[in-house]
């Protein structure tokens, strides 16, 4: 929808209503809910190094931190989603990732770990892929280069 003005024509461009889709608020819930856990499985690889039950405290450390930098990525993600810009590459390379996880926990005698992991891949997919996200985000949209 276009509204214009008499001496300068179009003057504003917008896609539609405004409205946010539910399952866009949703995707970004499930990427803050991997954020949050992220932070907590750092945290508690510091609790493990303070109380001593890890062979290695810099192993332990470095787990921490890593936990740490893929959940402001995952956080990253969720923020970026709310806002409806279009991180859809990316919350779906995320959401493949989830796949081997998945297999490996099955495979390490896991297997309820290993199916959740693939309906949250599953989810995590769903919740991206579908219309009113894609819609809601511009995702597949021809621009001009360099807009």
């Amino acid at each position: 929808m276009n509204e214009t003005d008499a001496d300068m024509g179009a003057v504003t461009e917008s896609r539609g209503d405004g409205a946010r889709p539910w399952t866009l608020t949703a995707a970004a819930g499930v990427f803050w809910l991997l954020a949050t856990g992220l932070v907590a499985a750092g945290a508690w690889a510091l609790v493990q190094i303070l109380t001593g039950d890890v062979d290695t405290a810099s192993g332990a450390a470095g787990i921490a931190l890593i936990a740490w930098l893929a959940a402001l990525y995952y956080w990253f993600i969720g923020r970026r989603l709310l806002q409806r810009r279009d991180v859809v590459a990316q919350a779906v390379f995320q959401a493949l990732l989830w796949l081997p996880v998945g297999y490996y926990l099955r495979e390490a005698a896991h297997p309820v770990a290993g199916l959740a992991a693939w309906a949250l891949a599953a989810a995590m997919l769903a919740l991206v892929l579908c219309g009113p996200s894609r819609r809601a985000v511009g995702f597949g949209e021809r621009r001009p280069f360099g807009e």
